[in-house]
Formats: C-alpha cells, sequence, structure tokens
C-alpha cells in the first residue's frame, strides 16, 4: 500500500471527484428499536465493524487471509485509536469523506465515500458496497474482478500522485484566493491570443471546476 496514505487526515484518492456539501444527504443505515419504531444513527464503531466484517467475509474459514487485516486503512478526518482505526464518539468533522484502502489478493484497492453528511453512514455505504461485491463474486467471479479494476486505479500509485488540476493550475495552495490567482495565471498563458490554444485554455477551464470543486468539499 502506498507509504503516502494515512488515516487521520482523510487521504482522498484524487481520480474520485469529491461531492459538494450541497449536494450530500442523510443517511438511513441505522437500527429500528425492537418494535420497529425510530431510527438510531448509526455509530462510527458499528459501521468500522460492518467494513472490517464484510472484508472478513472474503475469506473462507482456515483459508489464507484474502484481504489481510494489516492491509487495512479507513481513512477520514477523525481522531484514531490507538491501534490506527477512527475512534467513535467524536463529533463529525466538515469533511465526511472516507476512503477505506486494502489489499485483495495482493492487489491494492480503495473504496471511497463522500455522499452523506456523516462518516458513519459514508463507512456504512462502503460496507454495503463490499457485501454487494461478495455477491457478484458468488454468480460470476469474473464480473466482480472487472468491477474492482475500478477501484484498483483509484489506489494505484499513479492515482495517489497529485491531482490533475493542480498540475494544470501550478499550484500546491489550499487557499481559495490563491488557487484563484493561479488559474487567472494560468487562463492568460493559456488563451489563444496570447500563444496558447482552445485546447490548452479548455484544460484550464476544466481544472478550475475540479479545483473548486475539491476545496469547497473542504
Amino acid at each position: 500500500m502506498n507509504d503516502d496514505i494515512s488515516a487521520s487526515p482523510l487521504s482522498w484518492p484524487p481520480g474520485k471527484p469529491r461531492t459538494p456539501a450541497s449536494d450530500r444527504k442523510q443517511g438511513r443505515f441505522g437500527k429500528r428499536n425492537s418494535n420497529g419504531w425510530g431510527l438510531k444513527e448509526l455509530t462510527v464503531a458499528e459501521a468500522r465493524r460492518r467494513v472490517t466484517t464484510a472484508l472478513d467475509k472474503f475469506t473462507r474459514s482456515l483459508q489464507t487471509y484474502r484481504v489481510p487485516p494489516d492491509s487495512i486503512i479507513i481513512s477520514s478526518n477523525l481522531a484514531l485509536r490507538n491501534d490506527g482505526l477512527p475512534r467513535s464518539g467524536q463529533r463529525d468533522p466538515s469533511d465526511p469523506g472516507v476512503a477505506v484502502y486494502f489489499q485483495l489478493d495482493g492487489q491494492n484497492q480503495c473504496i471511497p465515500c463522500d455522499v452523506y453528511s456523516r462518516i458513519a453512514d459514508n463507512l456504512a455505504a462502503i460496507a454495503d458496497c463490499i457485501e454487494a461485491l461478495r455477491t457478484l463474486e458468488r454468480h460470476d467471479a469474473s464480473l466482480m474482478r472487472a468491477a474492482f479494476t475500478g477501484f484498483a486505479q483509484l489506489a494505484s500509485p499513479e492515482a495517489m500522485g497529485r491531482p490533475h488540476w493542480r498540475t494544470v493550475l501550478n499550484t500546491d495552495s489550499h487557499d481559495p484566493e490563491e488557487v484563484r490567482k493561479a488559474y487567472k495565471a494560468a487562463q492568460r498563458a493559456a488563451h489563444p491570443d496570447k500563444g496558447g490554444s482552445s485546447e490548452a485554455f479548455h484544460a484550464v477551464q476544466e481544472a478550475w471546476q475540479q479545483a473548486m470543486t475539491e476545496l469547497s468539499a473542504r
């Protein structure tokens, strides 16, 4: 697994666009009471357990781990326990995104989620995704391998490098105003009337949109 991946702060795969904060929704992954009423919010501990349990199920009893436990990294902006897993019972950070990194049959994988407003719900969604992929494997292993190809690409060393928009705009700043200045400079340099080209100018505009999406999600 890439050494640049941290359990905290969040190591979001650059190849996966962020969900704008205004588009995030409330999850419904909690449990109802014994009478079937109410919906108790899922805790981080419960959601974390769902993820690790789902990954454990890839390995049959008494067989070598297909997903080694020490390969699992649950990355978020939550503080960590002593074992490196996100600690439950703390306030959700402003960025509820979470990415689960692991190895399956020796291949690095990454499943990220930030469509929900709580980290616990995004973790639960990842657990559901893993269970769905296991169902695919039971019916047709080639379908699961094809589905995991995209997750493997998100975890590749190339994908975990510098985000493309930073290369185009030539900035490593996280300050929106500084990024705007870099965008304006790149826009002037790429303009066809200034010696650039329509293709380069379009690439700068796309990079600016990607930058705004990523920075607004923070």
